[in-house]
């Protein structure tokens, strides 16, 4: 259940684009279910051993796929070898651009707000940047690979090795084409990539190509083994995805969403807003974005595989907006969760039953499709520039008491703004308390 419940920006050695010349853990839990992992209780200390651990196995993976990363064969002179070449030199010059800027931030002696303001803006054009040139690599990987499976098995291996390194951190934006390229080689039927293969079809709704990795991983099937949770929603998701594309099939031709720009310490995001579909969720979001109610606010709640949540005015769960609106979740219109969408989340009673009207300020980005929240959680907007920013949010949860006391810094909203809104007055109907001046 979603609980309800002054920082420049946080420049993290896990970079979005570097991360892949890191070899992570492939232990991934998909076992558990996507859509609601299992909630595992550490001490601090436990968790400090662990990362540890987890930290020693990356270096030493590191330094031994590092001397191989991605390398075309000796001599390699053919004209997909040279495209190969070309967008992988990009790749590792936007990384080492992203570094550059974070070493200038470091080394600076004055931290003047001008030099911050300059800072952020190379920031987040470099994430941006990687990102693209990422993206760009993965594509030209995929059919460099897929060309010559045997030429070409040291690339098909940094990608199995990058893809399931990617999906540990949600970081399934632009993976599409480069799993599939791995998993129709057939060349590594492997449990642990064709369960990240699995989870990448589910976050981009190919749910035919999920369904093919998940018949396929069937062979390392240990008896008494927990199967992911989404097996048994693939037939209502096709369905619920058709859906979804002709609502905004019919609000591409309409054109008139509004759109809510959010700049964060991992970059920017712009969100449109589905107003036909929950008119006073909306209303009250766009209400609160105009008068500066997000900026400063904590990304609080960050779990893998699950949302990242953010709107709470104490930054623990706790706070909110001062006011309580409707639920708008089983309107005739309503919409279903997926990969970036943005909905509302609820509070809940002592017996942990969903209280339908306490929706107020504290929203979520679903990592993934979410089918047991569909229908009592109004969804209400979606990413539709900058999906890869969410993937980059620091894991965290700070409602957890003891997670709070070990004083992680969250990432954080610098700004929030309205691009675009209809011809209506943004003011919420109320249920309880006030509205903010």
């Amino acid at each position: 259940m979603l609980i309800k419940t002054n920082h420049i920006p946080c420049f993290s050695l896990i970079l979005s684009i570097v991360a892949c010349l890191i070899a992570f853990p492939a232990d991934l839990l998909l076992g558990q279910g996507a859509a609601s992992p299992a909630k595992v209780r550490q001490t601090p200390e436990e968790r400090a051993i662990e990362k540890q651990k987890a930290m020693e196995l990356q270096n030493e993976l590191a330094l031994i796929r590092q001397r191989s990363f991605g390398r075309l064969p000796e001599g390699d002179d053919s004209e997909i070898g040279k495209r190969y070449q070309a967008a992988f030199d990009r790749f590792q010059e936007a990384a080492v651009d992203l570094n550059q800027v974070q070493m200038t931030f470091h080394l600076e002696p004055k931290l003047t707000q001008a030099f911050k303001e300059r800072i952020n803006e190379q920031w987040q054009s470099g994430m941006h940047k990687g990102h693209l040139a990422k993206e760009n690599w993965l594509n030209v990987a995929a059919e460099t690979f897929a060309s010559d499976i045997e030429k070409y098995a040291i690339i098909g291996e940094t990608l199995c090795a990058m893809m399931v390194a990617d999906v540990e951190l949600d970081r399934m934006d632009g993976w599409l084409a480069a799993s599939k390229a791995v998993v129709n080689s057939k060349k590594f039927e492997r449990e642990e990539v064709l369960r990240a293969a699995s989870l990448i079809g589910y976050a981009h709704s190919d749910f035919d190509f999920t369904e093919d990795c998940l018949t396929r991983s069937e062979q390392f099937h240990k008896a008494g083994e927990t199967k992911p949770k989404f097996i048994g929603e693939i037939s209502s998701l096709r369905e619920k995805w058709k859906r979804e594309l002709e609502f905004r099939q019919k609000e591409a031709e309409k054109n008139d969403n509004p759109r809510v720009e959010i700049i964060t310490t991992k970059g920017r995001m712009v969100l449109e807003l589905y107003e036909d579909s929950a008119p006073e969720t909306v209303k009250s979001f766009v209400f609160l974005v105009e008068r500066g109610f997000f900026s400063r606010k904590s990304f609080f709640r960050v779990e893998k595989h699950l949302c990242a949540q953010f709107g709470c005015e104490k930054g623990d769960g706790k706070g909110d907006a001062g006011y309580t609106i409707a639920s708008e979740a089983n309107l005739p219109g309503h919409r279903d969760h997926f990969r970036g969408s943005i909905a509302m989340a609820l509070g809940s009673d002592t017996n942990g039953k969903v209280m339908p009207e306490t929706g107020s300020s504290q929203v979520y980005l679903s990592f993934l499709p979410m089918s047991h929240l569909d229908g009592s959680y109004t969804v209400f907007g979606r990413i539709v520039e900058g999906r890869e920013t969410m993937n980059n949010l620091r894991v965290m949860n700070l409602a957890d008491p003891e997670q709070k006391k070990e004083g992680k810094q969250p990432d954080v909203i610098l700004s929030a703004k309205v691009l675009r809104k209809r011809d209506t007055v943004y003011k919420p109907q109320i249920l309880a308390g006030k509205l903010p001046k």
